[in-house]
């Protein structure tokens, strides 16, 4: 059965397994998976089902170099996806030029992702490592991810009001993948004009956008458990100055609000503009309350919104939950129930 956020207990230890020569660790400890079995537009593939980790390989005793990796997705004892990684193939994925692993470090094989039919939901991963010791001799090491469900329980409002496009996802596609703690299912949304584009003239100017300064309603009823409100606003395209990070990695994400809605899910809305943040923590809030306004604040491309839930309001810290929205028009219907909503999908929120 789905389970809710509360059902899991989250933490950032990594499940491990060690034999004595080679520690295997995964990030998250217990994967959250998504299941997609409804989309706002007729398909054909079925449910689907997604998710995404970090698989960390560290050498205990002695140097080691890894020669491939097997990942299974699993259903009891049912192979339902596979992934084979040779060395080649590793190399290429983590960017590094080589394998070796020396003693007492370790080498993280990022975004692990699953994107596989859904009929028959799996309850775990397994991770087979296969690392070749000094003496030339081979060695295997297998770890075992439990994978859950969460069944969201928040009827979650889509927070803008016109016209959007979901410039990433819960695809493939998404580079949100690359943070499979937190941001594993997070959308973003830029604002369209009147023929479908995101800015007038060159873009360069933050007025010329036209998601800069709209309203961000909260999507549910909620009490304000974060609030960041100070960071500057960028030109389109300028990296933060890590000064303002003030050594504080969620302030990567600009200015922001985290909701606190029922059993054990957050809403975090981010990049909002500076000082437009209305609600302040311990707040409680209405559906449909003024958050603040679309901005660019953070390690922002442009003004666009980033919306992800999860199971506690600590980035980077709690646990990326799927998500789902309702009461938006998508491909010319309404969706007054929750969807999935998928990359480049146009959404066009209620006006308020």
């Amino acid at each position: 059965m789905p389970k809710t956020a509360s059902d899991v207990t989250r933490g950032a230890a990594a499940v491990s397994s060690v034999s004595g020569h080679v520690l295997l660790e995964s990030r998250p400890a217990h994967i959250f998976a998504a299941y997609y079995d409804q989309l706002p537009f007729p398909h054909f593939a079925g449910p689907r089902q997604e998710l995404v980790f970090t698989l960390g390989v560290t050498a205990v005793q002695e140097a080691i170099v890894l020669e491939g990796v097997i990942v299974t997705l699993l259903r009891e004892h049912q192979v339902l996806a596979e992934q084979r990684w040779t060395a080649s193939m590793l190399k290429a994925h983590t960017g590094q030029a080589h394998l070796s692993i020396g003693a007492g470090t370790g080498l993280a094989v990022p975004c692990l992702h699953f994107n596989a039919p859904g009929q028959t939901r799996a309850d775990r991963v397994q991770s087979h490592v296969v690392v070749r010791a000094p003496d030339g001799r081979l060695r295997n090491e297998t770890l075992v991810t439990p994978v859950t469900f969460p069944a969201q329980t928040a009827d979650l409002h889509f927070p803008l009001a016109g016209a959007w496009w979901a410039i990433q996802g819960s695809d493939w596609t998404d580079q949100h993948k690359a943070e499979p703690v937190s941001q594993a299912f997070a959308l973003d949304f830029v604002k369209l004009g009147a023929e479908a584009e995101f800015h007038a003239g060159d873009g360069s100017r933050l007025e010329d956008h036209y998601g800069w300064g709209a309203p961000v309603y909260a999507p549910a009823a909620a009490r304000v458990a974060h609030v960041i409100f100070d960071l500057p606003d960028l030109p389109p395209g300028a990296v933060p100055d890590p000064a303002t990070m003030q050594g504080d990695p969620r302030r990567l994400l600009g200015n922001a609000v985290a909701l606190s809605h029922r059993k054990g899910e957050f809403s975090y809305l981010a990049h909002l503009q500076q000082a437009s943040v209305q609600v302040r923590v311990g707040d409680h809030i209405r559906r449909g309350a003024l958050v603040g306004s679309v901005g660019n604040s953070g390690h922002s491309p442009g003004p666009h919104l980033h919306y992800h839930l999860m199971n506690g309001p600590n980035l980077f810290l709690d646990q990326a939950l799927p998500l789902r929205l309702s009461h938006f028009w998508a491909g010319g219907q309404y969706h007054a129930t929750a969807q999935v909503i998928p990359s480049r999908l146009i959404v066009k929120g209620p006006t308020r």
